[in-house]
């Protein structure tokens, strides 16, 4: 990538740091056997017939992708050599039992905080698509409670913006020789981005290998195929989450 191409793709990044970003925090209050919508049957049906719509029950380990559309975004996540989606999230077990998502979010994307937010409440408030990955077997007490404490301990920690610029640099760590120098995963840094929060939260619940799946050159478009990590081992297809039936 040449330096003028590096320059405006840090240019669009630290633009959309600035820009407007997710909700704010919000307390968990989900049942732990209230369904949260729909998820959509995978594989597809047939064409031509109606989509099937499954209740979808949050379960430890969830990932959860999402897109709100914007074009900033786009534009920067394409110059680095990615696309949407442009967000993601983990679902994990609240102290009180309940399923609560662990995300990176906040009101403009700079000032973003990791926070336990209620998983009903944040999804039909989102403004664009979400899709689920569902954990093919759920997790043990003991691996759901290590995310639990995972996601108690980042709590309040920042973005990571500097991290995030790096990978429009020559020090991108996602290929080759940087991958193998730079890449890594943490279950502990004082800033995050989401998608390396999201990898390091399966790395500590011991349903990723750390070693190998390098939270830290993971965009949330890695997280919805097998090119970069053998996700479909552990997890479903990416599908698309509804807050109801679809009309006739």
């Amino acid at each position: 990538m040449q330096r003028r191409e590096l320059s405006s793709l840090c240019v669009l990044l630290a633009a959309a740091s600035l820009s407007c970003g997710q909700a704010r925090r919000i307390d968990y209050r989900v049942s732990a056997t209230t369904p949260v919508g729909f998820v959509m049957e995978a594989p597809p049906r047939p064409l031509g017939d109606r989509p099937q719509l499954r209740p979808y029950q949050p379960q430890p380990g969830d990932i959860v992708l999402y897109d709100d559309y914007n074009r900033l975004f786009h534009i920067a996540f394409m110059l680095a050599r990615t696309g949407p989606p442009t967000h993601t999230a983990i679902v994990i077990e609240g102290t009180d039992g309940k399923p609560a998502l662990l995300e990176l979010t906040g009101p403009r994307t700079l000032t973003a905080k990791v926070c336990i937010m209620d998983v009903g409440t944040r999804f039909r408030s989102y403004p664009g698509d979400i899709w689920v990955r569902r954990i093919h077997k759920p997790l043990t007490p003991a691996q759901s409670h290590e995310l639990t404490q995972f996601a108690l301990a980042q709590q309040g920690k920042s973005f990571a913006i500097g991290r995030v610029l790096l990978h429009g640099s020559p020090f991108c760590p996602r290929t080759g020789l940087r991958q193998a120098l730079f890449g890594h995963t943490y279950t502990n840094r004082r800033r995050w981005f989401c998608s390396e929060l999201v990898v390091a939260a399966c790395a500590r619940a011991g349903v990723l290998d750390g070693r190998t799946c390098c939270a830290n050159s993971t965009f949330p478009r890695d997280l919805t195929s097998d090119d970069r990590m053998p996700l479909s081992k552990h997890y479903g297809p990416p599908v698309p989450w509804n807050a109801g039936y679809l009309s006739p």
